[in-house]
């Protein structure tokens, strides 16, 4: 069965009511955004399959409409031979973007495997973060082993285990660390 809808409204009605395999929707809707109504129909639908026919390729909208579930994305200059391939495609399970939309979200793809990523932060425990504090606020280590209600050698221990985790070689550095990351204050 094929049903036409000019409206969100209409389409997830006409969704509800037919039970499509596909739906192919366009984002400008008189009285809802495409990628609303598609939530929408998801929502209740879920085995749907979504594909975006749009004149609007923007990457915002690529990316708004990927994350809302569409499992195609096509641009309206694509041919009608493309949304029949599409569709095809999107029924044996794959994702589709035309070319027209693929080349901008590769181009961003690329460019972020170029960049650098920030290394990731080591996990401090609460223990050790209050270690850091009272590192930070100058205290020594028979004051920090009577407020952890521990012995002096294991703040000894605690601290080299802290620097070598932090990659800091006194505790100056723990110091700076502890304040650029919020755990003390300045």
């Amino acid at each position: 069965m094929i049903c036409e809808a000019s409206t969100a409204k209409q389409a997830l009605e006409q969704a509800k009511e037919a039970a499509p395999d596909v739906v192919v929707m366009d984002i400008h809707l008189p009285d809802m955004n495409g990628i609303a109504a598609t939530r929408q129909i998801l929502s209740v639908l879920p085995a749907i399959k979504v594909v975006i026919f749009s004149s609007d390729a923007t990457r915002a909208r690529i990316d708004e409409a990927l994350l809302a579930g569409v499992r195609g994305y096509l641009s309206k200059c694509s041919a009608v031979t493309e949304l029949i391939r599409a569709i095809g495609l999107v029924m044996e399970g794959h994702l589709y973007l035309s070319p027209e939309v693929s080349e901008g979200v590769l181009e961003d793809y690329r460019k972020s495997l170029a960049e650098e990523p920030e290394p990731l932060k080591p996990f401090l425990s609460e223990r050790e973060q209050e270690l850091l504090r009272l590192i930070a606020q100058g205290r020594r280590n028979k004051e920090i082993a009577d407020l952890l209600a521990c012995t002096t050698k294991s703040v000894e221990a605690y601290r080299s285990r802290l620097m070598k985790k932090l990659d800091c070689s006194g505790s100056a550095e723990l110091v700076r660390y502890a304040i650029r990351e919020g755990i003390a204050p300045l």
